[in-house]
């Protein structure tokens, strides 16, 4: 099953300096949570205020940016995008450091956003120029496994350096913007666009209509159904950790030391499913069967979040849960393969959008409904929370119908060579 291995040294050194890149702007996103108190004290934050500062504003920009990044990569490389995105995110990071105000802070932190925009989708091109394409979906995996290391470091090792050395938030992101500017000259030195390494050749290629083309590539429903797929088994992992997961465990009486470890647990299986699903879906050449269990290992794990009572099945789902989220990462593979290699980066940047914005959508919709359980009674109660958590599994049930009954199999091949064998069928085919 694995064969014909091509690797290059220069392709993983470029990979993993797109790594590195993505695991910093994935901290950038995630650190902001341990300085709360000292953030909301020094600015004179309402708790409202502080989560459209934290989060809202950053995954607005970032899930806006998707696809006007993909163009970008498209008209300018991949260097000079990941070049971009690494200075925006050092200078907002310094420009963080030396906020006073909460405007100029909003205003850093979306270019914090701006910036990081670019980072996973640099990442996914680095994969599919630099890489065989018989494994993208395994080292998008192991893409995504470095990337987690982010939010980990961002949690309990960050809070534990800041109070053992006594570091303020403001000297944290002094030291972030640092870092930034490292990454900046280390993307300089080590990054290449791998279609201009064409020196002994000229591929030659009929001119396009690019708008409509563009405009095909959005009207083709394989790309949708697996953008709804990637959105819909994301989304629960998404929710559960940064919304309303610790307060549902505590209403069924754990502890909140046990409530954040069952987040981490996810997390942990997120991270460990990823590059295993891709393995398994490289090895296999299936990319359905894969994204079909992972829908199904979805649903079985909101049953045992949701009803069980014991805390090893309880764990045991939490940990199902990130196994089942990491089938997004074979949907990146997935939805590579359904178009011409100068479109490849769009797609990607679709799914990105997709997953982004489908939480931005559904998370306040979920809340809405607990705020409406919550007028008839005084308190919260656990049963309110299991009714509104009931959009979770239609949400889970999307993805299981879409990965069974929507989603083709493209044996790991680019759809290019797949469906479009006929010559009279290529001048119809954006794939």
């Amino acid at each position: 099953m694995l064969k014909n291995i091509q690797f290059s040294r220069k392709g993983f050194v470029v990979w993993g300096v797109c790594a590195l890149s993505f695991l910093y702007e994935f901290f950038l996103r995630s650190s902001l949570g341990t300085f709360q108190y000292p953030l909301m004290q020094d600015l004179h934050l309402t708790s409202v205020e502080y989560s459209l500062l934290s989060s809202t504003l950053f995954l607005v920009i970032y899930g806006f940016m998707q696809v006007p990044v993909g163009l970008l990569i498209d008209n300018i490389g991949l260097k000079k995008t990941l070049l971009l995105g690494s200075f925006i995110c050092a200078v907002a990071s310094f420009g963080f450091a030396y906020s006073e105000t909460y405007l100029f802070a909003v205003v850093m932190r979306m270019l914090m956003g701006l910036g990081a925009s670019v980072g996973f989708l640099c990442l996914l091109v680095s994969v599919n120029e630099w890489m065989p394409h018989r494994y993208n979906a395994l080292f998008i995996g192991l893409s995504q496994f470095i990337g987690t290391i982010g939010p980990m470091l961002g949690a309990g090792p960050l809070e534990n350096l800041a109070n053992q050395a006594h570091m303020s938030w403001q000297l944290i992101f002094k030291g972030l913007g640092l870092i930034g500017f490292g990454l900046f000259f280390l993307v300089y030195w080590c990054v290449e666009n791998n279609h201009e390494k064409t020196k002994t050749y000229v591929v030659l290629r009929r001119p396009e209509n690019k708008a409509l083309a563009f405009l095909k590539l959005f009207s083709y429903p394989q790309a949708w159904y697996i953008a709804l797929f990637s959105a819909a088994i994301y989304f629960p992992i998404e929710y559960l950790s940064e919304n309303e997961g610790r307060i549902f465990l505590g209403l069924k009486g754990f502890g909140p030391n046990f409530a954040s470890y069952m987040i981490t647990v996810s997390w942990m299986g997120y991270a460990l499913g990823c590059p295993l699903l891709g393995f398994l879906s490289d090895y296999f050449e299936r990319r359905k069967n894969v994204l079909s269990f992972s829908a199904v290992f979805g649903v079985l794990a909101l049953v045992m979040i949701i009803y069980a009572q014991q805390k090893l099945r309880v764990m045991g789902g939490f940990f199902l849960l990130g196994i089942a989220a990491s089938g997004q990462s074979v949907g990146f593979a997935i939805i590579g393969e359904q178009f011409k290699k100068q479109f490849v980066v769009i797609g990607l940047a679709l799914n990105e959008a997709m997953i982004t914005g489908f939480a931005a959508v559904n998370a306040p919709v979920i809340g809405w409904f607990i705020d409406r359980s919550k007028h008839h009674a005084l308190a919260f109660r656990l049963h309110d929370y299991c009714m509104a958590f009931s959009i979770l599994f239609i949400i889970a049930f999307v993805a299981v119908i879409f990965s069974f009954f929507y989603i083709k199999e493209t044996f790991c091949k680019s759809a290019v060579d797949f469906n479009c064998l006929k010559p009279n069928q290529r001048e119809d085919c954006v794939k």
